[in-house]
């Protein structure tokens, strides 16, 4: 992937809430239509119910969430080694529960079993993700999310529901 230069344009995007109520349907469905393609490239590779994988993703990216907050991302974070144990937090079975809205007992039994097939990894903290990226699914799975998501930003583009806005020049954007 190309780094952006100084003399490259760089655009934020930023949601029309007119566009979208105009379009909802449009908007509803190109969005459904990309979380299901998610749902589908994941279980295809891993093999796992709904509910399992809604637990699998929200620890993956719980583990992670208070690097990705930060105002410039680790360069740990960029690649496929395994991260920094420091950069890594485990969540609690209570609190998988808790933002998946799944009952505790369930997300208990669902968590073990992903620990027995070694998709996540249990501390005395929690679990956390296994570094799954090295294996050979992992670059065409996470090509195919990307084109989902690049198709779904098209169509709310081209639904104008998602708009390009320039930013000042030399501001720093997120990525």
């Amino acid at each position: 992937m190309a780094e952006p230069t100084e003399a490259s344009p760089k655009h934020r995007l930023s949601v029309s809430p007119e566009a979208t109520q105009r379009e909802l349907r449009l908007c509803a469905f190109a969005v459904l239509d990309h979380y299901l393609s998610m749902h589908q490239v994941i279980a295809a590779h891993l093999g796992l119910e709904p509910v399992a994988l809604l637990i699998l993703i929200t620890t993956t990216t719980g583990n992670v969430q208070r690097a990705l907050r930060s105002d410039g991302l680790p360069g740990a974070l960029r690649g496929s080694e395994p991260l920094p144990p420091g950069l890594v937090v485990p969540m609690s079975r209570r609190a998988i529960a808790r933002v998946t809205g799944i009952p505790t007992e369930s997300v208990r039994r669902h968590v073990d079993a992903l620990v027995r097939r070694g998709l996540l990894v249990s501390t005395p903290k929690g679990v956390h993700a296994a570094n799954r990226l090295t294996e050979d699914w992992a670059l065409a799975a996470t090509l195919r999310l990307v084109a989902s998501h690049a198709t779904c930003t098209e169509r709310l583009m081209a639904l104008e529901a998602i708009v390009p806005v320039p930013t000042r020049a030399g501001a720093a954007t997120r990525k």
